[in-house]
Protein backbone atom coordinates (compact mmCIF):
# COMPACT_ATOMS: atom_id res chain seq x y z
CA UNK A 1 0.00 0.00 0.00
CA UNK A 2 1.39 3.25 -0.80
CA UNK A 3 1.62 6.36 1.23
CA UNK A 4 -1.57 8.69 1.14
CA UNK A 5 -3.87 5.61 -0.44
CA UNK A 6 -6.72 5.28 1.53
CA UNK A 7 -8.38 1.40 1.00
CA UNK A 8 -10.65 0.59 -1.16
CA UNK A 9 -14.28 0.17 -0.22
CA UNK A 10 -16.89 -2.07 -1.49
CA UNK A 11 -19.45 0.69 -2.59
CA UNK A 12 -22.77 -0.60 -1.23
CA UNK A 13 -26.22 0.19 -3.61
CA UNK A 14 -28.02 2.80 -3.00
CA UNK A 15 -31.63 1.92 -2.03
CA UNK A 16 -34.54 2.26 -4.91
CA UNK A 17 -36.00 6.03 -4.47
CA UNK A 18 -39.18 5.39 -2.80
CA UNK A 19 -42.32 8.05 -3.09
CA UNK A 20 -43.17 9.93 -0.20
CA UNK A 21 -46.90 9.74 0.37
CA UNK A 22 -48.87 13.24 0.44
CA UNK A 23 -52.30 14.37 1.46
CA UNK A 24 -53.67 17.57 0.11
CA UNK A 25 -56.89 18.72 2.25
CA UNK A 26 -58.38 21.14 -0.44
CA UNK A 27 -61.09 21.27 -3.08
CA UNK A 28 -58.05 22.11 -5.41
CA UNK A 29 -58.49 23.58 -8.97
CA UNK A 30 -57.77 21.50 -11.88
CA UNK A 31 -54.37 23.49 -12.82
CA UNK A 32 -53.32 23.46 -9.09
CA UNK A 33 -53.91 19.18 -9.14
CA UNK A 34 -51.65 19.15 -12.78
CA UNK A 35 -48.96 21.13 -10.92
CA UNK A 36 -48.56 19.32 -8.15
CA UNK A 37 -49.53 15.26 -10.19
CA UNK A 38 -46.04 16.82 -11.98
CA UNK A 39 -43.73 16.55 -8.79
CA UNK A 40 -42.04 13.39 -8.69
CA UNK A 41 -41.05 11.48 -5.97
CA UNK A 42 -44.50 12.10 -4.55
CA UNK A 43 -47.67 9.76 -4.59
CA UNK A 44 -50.11 12.37 -3.83
CA UNK A 45 -53.31 12.13 -2.38
CA UNK A 46 -56.37 15.13 -3.04
CA UNK A 47 -59.26 15.30 -0.76
CA UNK A 48 -61.72 17.46 -0.46
CA UNK A 49 -61.94 19.27 2.93
CA UNK A 50 -65.59 18.24 3.21
CA UNK A 51 -65.02 14.43 3.06
CA UNK A 52 -63.88 13.38 6.09
CA UNK A 53 -64.32 9.56 5.45
CA UNK A 54 -61.59 10.15 2.62
CA UNK A 55 -59.19 12.24 4.73
CA UNK A 56 -59.13 9.99 7.57
CA UNK A 57 -58.12 6.81 5.05
CA UNK A 58 -55.75 8.62 2.77
CA UNK A 59 -54.13 10.56 6.21
CA UNK A 60 -53.56 6.97 7.96
CA UNK A 61 -50.15 6.02 5.37
CA UNK A 62 -49.38 10.13 4.85
CA UNK A 63 -45.70 11.49 5.50
CA UNK A 64 -46.49 14.48 4.19
CA UNK A 65 -49.83 17.12 4.70
CA UNK A 66 -50.21 19.30 2.56
CA UNK A 67 -52.86 22.09 4.60
CA UNK A 68 -54.56 25.32 3.33
CA UNK A 69 -57.52 26.24 5.44
CA UNK A 70 -59.43 23.72 7.59
CA UNK A 71 -57.68 23.66 10.71
CA UNK A 72 -55.23 21.14 11.48
CA UNK A 73 -55.86 19.20 15.16
CA UNK A 74 -54.11 17.03 17.50
CA UNK A 75 -56.67 13.98 16.40
CA UNK A 76 -55.54 14.00 12.74
CA UNK A 77 -52.25 14.69 13.44
CA UNK A 78 -52.38 11.23 16.17
CA UNK A 79 -54.38 9.16 12.83
CA UNK A 80 -51.17 9.55 10.98
CA UNK A 81 -48.74 7.84 12.75
CA UNK A 82 -45.78 8.20 10.15
CA UNK A 83 -46.73 11.77 9.11
CA UNK A 84 -43.81 13.98 10.07
CA UNK A 85 -44.49 17.09 7.55
CA UNK A 86 -47.14 19.78 7.96
CA UNK A 87 -46.16 22.16 4.78
CA UNK A 88 -48.94 25.09 4.95
CA UNK A 89 -50.08 26.61 1.38
CA UNK A 90 -49.79 29.81 2.71
CA UNK A 91 -48.79 32.07 5.17
CA UNK A 92 -50.46 31.65 8.60
CA UNK A 93 -49.80 28.64 10.56
CA UNK A 94 -52.61 29.57 12.97
CA UNK A 95 -54.97 26.42 11.60
CA UNK A 96 -52.50 24.27 12.90
CA UNK A 97 -52.23 22.79 16.24
CA UNK A 98 -48.44 23.70 16.83
CA UNK A 99 -48.23 22.46 19.94
CA UNK A 100 -49.90 18.93 19.16
CA UNK A 101 -46.87 18.77 16.57
CA UNK A 102 -44.17 19.66 18.27
CA UNK A 103 -45.34 17.05 21.02
CA UNK A 104 -45.51 14.32 17.57
CA UNK A 105 -42.42 15.70 16.08
CA UNK A 106 -44.08 16.70 13.22
CA UNK A 107 -42.40 19.59 11.40
CA UNK A 108 -44.54 22.30 10.46
CA UNK A 109 -43.50 25.34 7.41
CA UNK A 110 -45.05 27.65 5.57
CA UNK A 111 -44.39 29.56 2.72
CA UNK A 112 -43.90 33.15 3.63
CA UNK A 113 -44.56 35.68 0.61
CA UNK A 114 -46.48 33.34 -1.56
CA UNK A 115 -49.35 35.23 -1.85
CA UNK A 116 -48.15 38.05 -1.23
CA UNK A 117 -48.31 39.92 -4.94
CA UNK A 118 -52.33 38.49 -4.89
CA UNK A 119 -53.29 40.49 -1.28
CA UNK A 120 -51.41 43.43 -2.58
CA UNK A 121 -53.57 43.12 -5.99
CA UNK A 122 -56.74 42.31 -4.40
CA UNK A 123 -56.20 45.02 -1.63
CA UNK A 124 -56.21 47.55 -4.67
CA UNK A 125 -58.66 45.65 -6.30
CA UNK A 126 -61.29 46.41 -3.24
CA UNK A 127 -59.81 50.22 -3.17
CA UNK A 128 -60.92 51.33 -6.17
CA UNK A 129 -64.24 49.14 -5.79
CA UNK A 130 -64.87 51.20 -2.95
CA UNK A 131 -64.41 54.64 -4.42
CA UNK A 132 -65.94 53.77 -7.81
CA UNK A 133 -69.21 52.31 -5.81
CA UNK A 134 -68.73 48.92 -8.03
CA UNK A 135 -71.23 46.95 -6.23
CA UNK A 136 -74.28 49.87 -6.57
CA UNK A 137 -73.60 50.40 -10.37
CA UNK A 138 -72.79 46.74 -11.39
CA UNK A 139 -76.07 45.21 -10.35
CA UNK A 140 -77.51 48.05 -12.34
CA UNK A 141 -75.79 47.67 -15.22
CA UNK A 142 -76.27 43.89 -15.30
CA UNK A 143 -80.46 44.57 -15.00
CA UNK A 144 -79.79 46.55 -17.63
CA UNK A 145 -80.43 49.85 -16.06
CA UNK A 146 -77.53 51.52 -18.25
CA UNK A 147 -76.49 54.73 -16.75
CA UNK A 148 -79.10 55.77 -14.37
CA UNK A 149 -77.70 56.20 -10.78
CA UNK A 150 -79.22 57.70 -8.03
CA UNK A 151 -77.68 61.04 -7.79
CA UNK A 152 -76.39 60.76 -4.39
CA UNK A 153 -74.83 58.24 -5.15
CA UNK A 154 -73.04 59.89 -7.85
CA UNK A 155 -71.63 62.48 -5.16
CA UNK A 156 -70.08 59.53 -3.21
CA UNK A 157 -68.07 58.41 -6.19
CA UNK A 158 -64.02 58.66 -6.34
CA UNK A 159 -61.28 58.42 -7.51
CA UNK A 160 -58.06 57.63 -6.23
CA UNK A 161 -55.80 60.65 -7.73
CA UNK A 162 -54.85 63.15 -5.21
CA UNK A 163 -55.96 61.11 -2.14
CA UNK A 164 -53.55 60.23 0.68
CA UNK A 165 -53.80 56.14 0.97
CA UNK A 166 -52.63 54.55 4.31
CA UNK A 167 -51.36 50.93 5.01
CA UNK A 168 -51.64 49.10 8.54
CA UNK A 169 -48.60 47.57 8.67
CA UNK A 170 -45.40 47.71 5.85
CA UNK A 171 -45.19 43.60 5.54
CA UNK A 172 -44.67 41.58 2.19
CA UNK A 173 -48.52 42.48 0.51
CA UNK A 174 -48.10 46.14 1.08
CA UNK A 175 -44.97 46.79 0.04
CA UNK A 176 -46.06 45.76 -3.40
CA UNK A 177 -48.47 48.35 -3.84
Amino acid sequence: RRCGRLPRRRRRPYPEPRAVKAVLHYRASPGFRAALAAIEGVELAIVDETDDAGFAREIADAEVLLHVLKPVTAAMMSAAPKLGLIQKIGVGVNTIDLEAAKARGIAVCNMPGTNSQAVAEMALTLMLAVLRRVTVFDPQTRAGEGWRPDPAVLDRVGEIGGRTVGFFGFGASASRL
